[in-house]
């Protein structure tokens, strides 16, 4: 894949970003995740770890938004981290 990828966000923890992305990929939506506190440390180096960045190519963004208000209310997005 060539496209452009997008930050949609950040999710709080690891297992909050695990959920997004698995909701997401069942809806055909690629996700890549990457922690936000690389090169850092991350998990079992650093406690809980901190935020995880949540990637989705460019062309997937408005279904993404979409389908996360959906689920977690119209205000979820607004308070989804960028």
């Amino acid at each position: 894949m060539n496209e452009e990828l997008i930050l949609l966000g950040k999710a709080s923890s690891k297992m909050d970003a695990e959920i997004i992305k698995s909701y997401l990929e069942d809806n055909n939506i690629p996700v890549f995740l990457k922690s936000s506190t690389v090169p850092y440390g991350d998990g079992p180096y650093m406690g809980i770890g901190g935020p995880v960045e949540v990637w989705i190519p460019k062309s997937y963004v408005e279904d993404a938004i979409r389908l996360l208000q959906e689920i977690k209310g119209e205000d979820f997005y607004d308070t989804f981290e960028r």
